[in-house]
């Protein structure tokens, strides 16, 4: 009897892409953890024999250190998928060649560096919209990520305007829309592989898993989240999301952050994210956990595969 399915992905998103979240100006230099987390990620992944795709932001995949990099995660297996050409994550409030700009750039960056054009996408922020999927269509994606069903989008939007966490401007010229963070709307939707019908024809989703029911994130950044309160309390979070995805017949499909492997000793910079407080010794111990139950009893598959069904025998 065939195992049950999980799913693993990881959104490469680059130092810049955070500073720039915060409205950090020192984004505009570009700096990279690309060469120090990558090789920790592939190694860590890889020693336990997971599969994993990782969602590559064009503009990183554009620059030599980044290239190696993604060519890196090419050369141990792993599918490389788009995310992107700035990591903008309102790309929902794009339209026609800007949009189209976003999905190409990214594209062909990764092609170059890979061999292997992309068959999968997901938008920063979650902030996919009809004719971004209609495009990927017409581009000859086969699936998209970018659905996150959670009731938290709306208050991570509610957040950020009583904060001062204002993403910086990619140009100055330019406008900074309101960030997606999903809607109420996608908190409604199946957690299930389903086809979307666009104007340009039909397209595989994968959503990123939330639990089950109360519809509360479990990526690993908001386990890590909860572990700086409680490591337990996390730990059994956990358990309880994997247990609900059982019983309501949910392979769960878990989304990793380049943060999940680093602590605040790595990056200062950034400890205002969530589990940055955690040290990174800790953090990975949890992750180690994570992953191995997530794996128990589960073929790990990628994300493409998870989508499209296509799973090995």
């Amino acid at each position: 009897m065939p195992l049950p399915i999980a799913s693993l992905s990881l959104d490469l998103d680059d130092k810049w892409a955070y500073l720039r979240s915060r409205g950090d100006a020192a984004w505009e230099a570009r700096p990279s953890y690309l060469p120090a987390v990558v090789p920790r990620i592939a190694d860590f992944l890889g020693e336990r024999g997971l599969a994993c795709t990782f969602f590559v932001v064009g503009e990183d995949a554009d620059r030599d250190d980044g290239a190696r990099e993604v060519e890196r995660i090419a050369a141990a297996g792993f599918e490389v998928a788009n995310h992107g050409e700035q990591h903008l994550p309102w790309l929902d409030k794009l339209t026609g060649d800007a949009l189209e700009a976003e999905v190409a750039e990214a594209e062909i960056a990764i092609t170059r560096v890979t061999g292997k054009r992309p068959i999968g996408f997901r938008a920063p922020g979650f902030s996919w919209s009809p004719e971004l999927l209609a495009l990927l269509v017409r581009r000859g994606y086969q699936y998209d990520a970018s659905v996150f069903p959670t009731f938290v989008g709306p208050l991570a939007r509610a957040y950020v305007k009583l904060s001062g966490f204002r993403a910086a401007k990619p140009q100055p010229e330019s406008e900074t829309p309101e960030q997606r963070f999903s809607s109420l709307s996608d908190a409604l939707r199946t957690l299930r592989p389903h086809r979307i019908e666009t104007a340009a024809g039909p397209i595989m989703e994968l959503p990123v898993t939330t639990m089950p029911i109360s519809r509360a994130p479990i990526h690993f950044t908001y386990v890590s989240f909860l572990a700086q309160k409680s490591p337990a309390a996390a730990r059994a979070y956990w358990r309880t999301a994997l247990r609900l995805c059982r019983l309501r017949g949910v392979g769960p499909s878990l989304l990793l952050h380049p943060l999940d492997f680093l602590g605040e000793e790595d990056e200062p910079q950034l400890a205002y994210f969530p589990g940055m407080r955690l040290p990174r010794a800790v953090k990975l111990e949890l992750l180690s956990d994570v992953l191995a139950a997530l794996a128990h009893n589960r073929q790990v598959v990628t994300v493409g595969q998870h989508a499209l069904g296509r799973l090995e025998k």
